[in-house]
């Protein structure tokens, strides 16, 4: 990849950045990575390129917070030479879903999407920074990427992060990390606001934690705000079906709605695919008071995930780019 002029930024030298001219061509357009690129050449000055290769950004989406998972992060970081040097709570809205997976998504269904929006609003989701502390020739991002464990869960070793963590499934992923330095700028500026990421610059910059990033861990951690959930699949499809029954018993005029729900419950756990956002939707005209991560639980678990033949825009780095 050639370096590219950007403006008043100057060249970019995209080698330092990632090894994937398709990721190059669609970020230098992004408003997110060229803030980004433009706010750490501000914070780090000659060393940007130094801090970028050994920082890497982990987020801890909001079922692993509800889940209480992480103690169990920390150790498997603390185990592979990483140290937690900043931290930020934040809550992802339906746009900064959208946007973080926006060359991901592309082969999404709609029902994954809605689906998603359920899982990452359910909660908050906590931003950690990490410095790698280990001897590696690939950047930071690229070697907790390849700890971190396969998004296809046939296909994750049993000691990888994800395997650890017991995901249910594939959307419950509870953890999230970039890829590349690329990714850490790009997802750094899009999902903090200018005065937490300032911060946060400050604290890639310095390379260790500040009182109030350690007090957030120990809330976290301590407080008993966060955990005490279980994403039990079959007993969310119970609850659900209970209370569509009662209702329906309750008042005649949605008796129907609720038959039309233990339906799709029934088949669903036969494995049929369940059509989320119809369901949903007969689901909403019940006024149920339910448990969101029921809702969580049993939507990501019964999904047709992507598009028949679509593709990602941007795919996971090629095994071994960074070694070349």
């Amino acid at each position: 990849m050639n370096e590219k002029a950007m403006g008043d930024m100057g060249p970019t030298n995209w080698t330092t950045l990632t090894r994937m001219p398709v990721k190059a061509y669609h970020y230098e357009l992004d408003t997110c990575f060229r803030e980004g690129l433009g706010e750490c050449r501000e914070a780090f000055g000659d060393e940007r390129d130094a801090i970028l290769h050994r920082s890497a950004l982990m987020l801890v989406k909001p079922d692993g917070m509800a889940t209480g998972k992480l103690g169990l992060i920390l150790d498997f970081l603390a185990r592979h030479e990483f140290t937690v040097i900043g931290a930020e709570m934040f809550h992802f809205n339906r746009h900064t879903g959208r946007e973080l997976w926006r060359h991901q998504h592309t082969l999404a269904t709609l029902d994954r999407l809605a689906v998603n929006d359920v899982v990452l609003q359910a909660g908050p989701t906590l931003l950690l920074l990490l410095r790698s502390h280990g001897g590696h020739a690939v950047p930071a991002t690229v070697h907790l990427s390849s700890l971190k464990g396969k998004a296809d869960m046939s296909e994750q070793a049993a000691d990888s992060l994800r395997s650890i963590l017991n995901r249910p499934n594939r959307m419950c992923s509870m953890i999230h990390c970039a890829d590349e330095p690329a990714d850490l700028v790009r997802e750094l500026n899009l999902l903090m606001d200018p005065a937490p990421r300032r911060r946060l610059l400050g604290r890639l910059a310095a390379g260790a934690p500040s009182p109030a990033d350690e007090e957030l861990l120990d809330r976290v951690l301590n407080s008993g705000e966060f955990g005490g959930v279980t994403l039990d699949r079959a007993g969310a499809v119970r609850r659900i079906a209970t209370m569509a029954r009662e209702r329906g018993e309750e008042r005649p005029e949605l008796a129907d709605a609720a038959l039309r729900i233990c339906a799709w419950l029934e088949a669903a756990e036969r494995g049929d695919v369940l059509p989320w956002r119809e369901f949903a939707g007969v689901l909403g005209s019940l006024e149920l008071k339910l448990d969101v991560w029921d809702l969580a639980i049993v939507g990501s678990s019964h999904l047709l995930e992507d598009e028949p033949g679509a593709i990602k825009v941007i795919g996971n780095p090629a095994p071994g780019s960074w070694l070349t």
